[in-house]
């Protein structure tokens, strides 16, 4: 199928992957469960840097087993939990190495746009001591959250009540739902299609782009099934977060391509 001519059915994209969640709906419930508590309690070990280390790579292990399981039941089988687990470090270097290039080709226009609206606010007198003190203090210590509650009300006026800080925030508002929207598969990109970390960020935003608006629609349905999830308590959340990576995978399976062209699949 060519990219260029692709389109997004949003009706199908939810249909499929409804069906593909129901062919293992309690493996994927148990494995979100099981990366979900993994990944909590290494984030709170007593060791500095460590415990969010692991955490990071439970996550993105937890990320591909999802992705991986989510291809096998869009393919028609039924996943198993090992399907799941399988450690595969490649993909996790793929998806990795993706995600941290977005984020470094984003933190020094994201980091600029603050500089502007703070400056056009004329809003650094409040800024640079909480600033500081993050800097300078353990991220839990309480003086960080009570300094926010302090300042942060009087900052947020503060920069509210200048049409150009306000232009500037918006500007950065809109510029980062279009890039999530442009960059809705990077997972199934990277683990899939094989590409380096620059051209899977550039594939996803050539193909998606002329789709916009329908991908937009299709996250926007999304958000209302993880919402739901919210509301069905923490249960009903475990069981939505994987529908709606199958319905992703389903979107990018008419948008992109249904193979397989990394192997993720060749040790099943």
């Amino acid at each position: 199928m060519s990219s260029e001519r692709a389109q997004l059915f949003i009706g199908t994209a939810i249909e499929e992957g409804w069906t593909a969640f129901r062919r293992a709906p309690w493996t994927f419930v148990g494995f979100v469960l099981l990366t979900g508590v993994l990944s909590q309690l290494l984030a709170v070990l007593p060791l500095p840097g460590v415990g969010s280390l692991l955490s990071a790579l439970v996550n993105l292990w937890g990320a591909v087993g999802l992705i991986r399981g989510s291809w096998i039941a869009l393919n028609g089988e039924a996943p198993r939990f090992q399907d799941f687990i399988q450690l595969n470090w490649p993909a996790i270097w793929r998806l990795f190495s993706s995600q941290i290039v977005l984020t470094l080709l984003l933190v020094p226009i994201v980091f600029g746009l603050i500089f502007a609206s703070l400056t056009a606010a004329d809003a650094w007198g409040l800024f640079t001591p909480i600033a500081n003190l993050a800097l300078t203090v353990d991220p839990t210590d309480p003086r960080i959250t009570e300094a926010f509650s302090d300042v942060g009300p009087r900052l947020l006026q503060q920069v509210t009540t200048n049409p150009f800080a306000v232009a500037i925030v918006v500007f950065t508002a809109l510029g980062g739902l279009y890039i999530q929207v442009n960059q809705s598969f990077l997972g199934f990109i990277a683990l899939l299609d094989g590409r380096g970390p620059l051209a899977t960020i550039r594939h996803g935003l050539m193909v998606v782009q002329g789709q916009w608006w329908q991908v937009f629609g299709l996250l926007t349905l999304q958000a209302l099934i993880l919402l739901l999830g919210v509301l069905a308590c923490f249960v009903g959340l475990v069981a939505a977060a994987p529908v709606c990576l199958c319905i992703t995978g389903a979107a990018y399976r008419q948008l992109f391509s249904a193979d397989d062209q990394t192997g993720l699949l060749k040790d099943r």
